[in-house]
C-alpha cells in the first residue's frame, strides 16, 4: 500500500466582519496556529507536503521539455491551440499567464515546506526525537527539489526559506545563492535523511526520500549548475565534492540496476518481455532502481494526473497501448540513434510501422505524428493487468525522479571531471551499457564526455533530463543550441519554424539561444511582483 499518499488538507479559516472577531482564537477549525500538536500531526503535515508533487498536470516540466528537446516533438491534439507546438519551437505564447502552472504549484509547495519548518517546532517531541529529525531533513529535501524544478525553468529565481508576509516582495537571487541554499538542505538530508539500504527499508518508509536520494540529487544539481552557468564551483562546493556524494550512493546504498531494462516500465514489459504485467517479469515499482520515485495509486486524481498525456491518442484497441492525448511524439533521429541490437530501443519507443499496427493517427487528430511513440509511462490497455476505469484521472504507474542507471551515469561524469579515468570510472558507464545490450561486446572501451552523454540520451530517453543535459552542455555558450536544438522537416514543403502549425516539425534553434534555453515567466505573477522580477530574455522583445 502507498501509504506516503494519504491524503490531508490543512485549511486555513479566515475570519472577517468585526475587529473583535479578528482578535479571537479559533476553536472550532484547525488553522496552521493550533494544529501542530503531536508527531501524528507531523506526519500528516508531511504527507501534505509530499502531496504537491501529485499535481502534476499536462503542463509538466516532462512535457514542457521533451517537446523543447530534440528527442520529440510537441504533439497532443491538433486542435489544442498549438500550446505544445510552442514549447517545441521556443516561441513566445500570447497568452500573458502561459506557464503559470508549474509556478503556482510549486511555489505552493514550497510555502507548505517552509510553514512546516517553522511550526514542528510546536510539538512535543518527547521520545520521538529522531523522527523530528527525519522529518525535517525529507522536508527541507522537497524544499530544494521544488526550487530546482523551477530554476531549471525559468532561471534565477527566488530562494524562500521562509513563509512571506503579504507586502513582501522577493527578487531572484543569484545563481550560485540559489544553489547554495539548495546544497545546504539537501546535504541537511543526506546527513540526517533515512538511510536504510536497498533491501533493508521498512515497507512503510517507500516514497520517502532518504540519503541515498538527496546525494544523488546533489550530483545531478552541481552538474546542472557547472554546465549551465559555466562554474566549476558552488561557493566552496566543487566536483570533487559532488563525486563524494555519488560515489557513497554507488557503494553503500543497496541500489542496482534491474535485470532486464524494459521490466521498470508496465506498457514495456507488456510489449517486450512477453505480456503479463502479473508475472514476474515486470520489476514492479519498489525494486532497487528506484533512488526515489513520486508515488501514484490506481485511483482517480483529483488533480488529473499527467500519465493521460502520455500514448497515443485514442488507441483503446490496440493492446497493450491505452488511450492518450498524443503528447510528445518521438523523432525518427531518437529512433534512428540506436543500435538495433540495444534492447533500449523498442522498450522506450512504438514504431508502428516495425510493430506491424495500424494507427489512423488523423482520425485521432493527432498532432506532429512521426511515426513513433514512447512507451515509459503510457498508460496500459484494457488487455493489461491494471485495467483502468477512467484514463483521465487513473494514473497509477510511479514516477522515477532519480534511478540508479543515472547514479551511475553521474558517477562516471564526476569522475572523469574530477580525472580519474580509471578502469573503476569506466566499469560505471559500461556497467549501463552491459544491460542494454545484455553482454560486453557493445562496451565502451574510454570513459569519454561524448560517450557519457550520448548513454544518458539513449538511457534516459522520454524521462525529462535530455533537454537539462542539453542546456548544461552549452557550458554557458547558448549559441550551441542552434544545431542541436534545429530540426528541418523535409516532408512539409515550408518553414513553420516560427508557426503553431499542428502538422509541420520544424524547429529553429535560434529561438532557443535567444532565451538561454528557458522558458516564459506568467505576465501575472510578474504583475504580482511589481517589477521587482522582469521577464526572461528572449521574450515580449
Amino acid at each position: 500500500m502507498k501509504k506516503i499518499l494519504a491524503f490531508i488538507i490543512i485549511g486555513v479559516a479566515v475570519i472577517g466582519c468585526s475587529e473583535d472577531m479578528l482578535n479571537r482564537y479559533p476553536t472550532t477549525s484547525l488553522v496552521i496556529e493550533n494544529f501542530y500538536k503531536t508527531p501524528e500531526d507531523a506526519t500528516q503535515a508531511l504527507v501534505a507536503v509530499y502531496n504537491m508533487n501529485l499535481r502534476e498536470n499536462w503542463w509538466s516540466s516532462l512535457f514542457m521539455t521533451e517537446a523543447a528537446g530534440d528527442d520529440c516533438a510537441g504533439g497532443a491534439g491538433s486542435g489544442d491551440g498549438g500550446g505544445y507546438q510552442r514549447w517545441d519551437r521556443g516561441l513566445e505564447w500570447p497568452d500573458a499567464n502561459a506557464n503559470e502552472n508549474p509556478w503556482k504549484v510549486y511555489y505552493g509547495a514550497i510555502f507548505r515546506a517552509n510553514v512546516y519548518l517553522e511550526y514542528e517546532s510546536q510539538i512535543d517531541w518527547t521520545g520521538n526525537e529522531a523522527m523530528q529529525i527525519q522529518y525535517q531533513a525529507e522536508v527541507r529535501f522537497l524544499r530544494a527539489y521544488f526550487h530546482f524544478y523551477l530554476t531549471r525553468l525559468y532561471g534565477e529565481i527566488p530562494y524562500l526559506t521562509r513563509t512571506l508576509a503579504p507586502d513582501e516582495t522577493p527578487a531572484r537571487t543569484p545563481a550560485e545563492e540559489l544553489y547554495g541554499y539548495m546544497l545546504d538542505d539537501l546535504k541537511f538530508c543526506a546527513e540526517n535523511g533515512l538511510s536504510a539500504p536497498y533491501g533493508l527499508m521498512h515497507p512503510n518508509n517507500w516514497g520517502h526520500v532518504t540519503k541515498w536520494a538527496a546525494e544523488a540529487m546533489i550530483a545531478r544539481i552541481y552538474l546542472f549548475y557547472s554546465g549551465y552557468y559555466n562554474d566549476e564551483t558552488i561557493g566552496d562546493f566543487g566536483a570533487a565534492d559532488a563525486r563524494a556524494y555519488i560515489d557513497d550512493v554507488i557503494n553503500n546504498s543497496g541500489h542496482d540496476l534491474v535485470p532486464e531494462y524494459a521490466s521498470l516500465w508496465l506498457v514495456p514489459t507488456a510489449s517486450e518481455l512477453g505480456g503479463d504485467t502479473s508475472t514476474s517479469q515486470y520489476a514492479g515499482e519498489e525494486n532497487s532502481e528506484v533512488v526515489w520515485a513520486i508515488r501514484y495509486e490506481p485511483v482517480g486524481n483529483p488533480y488529473e494526473g499527467w500519465h493521460r498525456m502520455i500514448g497515443p491518442r485514442y488507441t483503446v484497441l490496440i493492446d497493450p497501448y491505452g488511450n492518450g492525448w498524443g503528447a510528445n511524439p518521438v523523432l525518427p533521429a531518437l529512433w534512428n540513434l540506436y543500435d538495433n541490437a540495444d534492447k533500449r530501443k523498442t522498450a522506450t519507443i512504438l514504431s508502428w510501422d516495425d510493430e506491424g499496427l495500424v494507427y489512423d493517427y488523423a482520425a485521432a487528430n493527432q498532432a506532429q505524428y512521426t511515426g513513433y511513440n514512447n512507451k515509459k509511462y503510457c498508460l496500459l490497455s484494457s488487455g493489461g493487468k491494471l485495467d483502468i476505469t477512467n484514463f483521465q484521472s487513473d494514473g497509477y504507474e510511479d514516477f522515477m525522479i532519480i534511478r540508479y542507471a543515472d547514479v551511475l551515469l553521474m558517477g562516471a561524469e564526476l569522475h572523469l571531471i574530477t580525472g580519474d579515468n580509471s578502469a573503476q570510472a569506466l566499469g560505471m558507464l559500461n556497467k549501463v551499457r552491459e544491460r542494454a545490450f545484455g553482454d560486453a561486446t557493445h562496451n565502451y572501451t574510454s570513459l569519454t564526455l561524448e560517450n557519457i552523454m550520448l548513454e544518458r540520451r539513449l538511457e534516459l530517453a522520454c524521462e525529462g533530463l535530455r533537454y537539462f543535459d542539453v542546456l548544461r552542455s552549452c557550458k554557458g555558450d547558448f549559441s550551441k543550441l542552434v544545431p542541436v536544438l534545429t530540426y528541418v522537416d523535409e516532408n512539409d514543403g515550408d518553414d513553420y519554424s516560427q508557426s503553431i502549425d499542428v502538422v509541420s516539425l520544424d524547429v529553429d534553434g535560434n529561438n532557443f539561444m535567444k532565451t538561454k534555453g528557458l522558458f516564459q515567466l506568467p505576465q501575472n505573477e510578474l504583475d504580482l511582483m511589481m517589477g521587482v522580477i522582469e521577464q526572461n530574455p528572449g521574450y515580449g522583445e
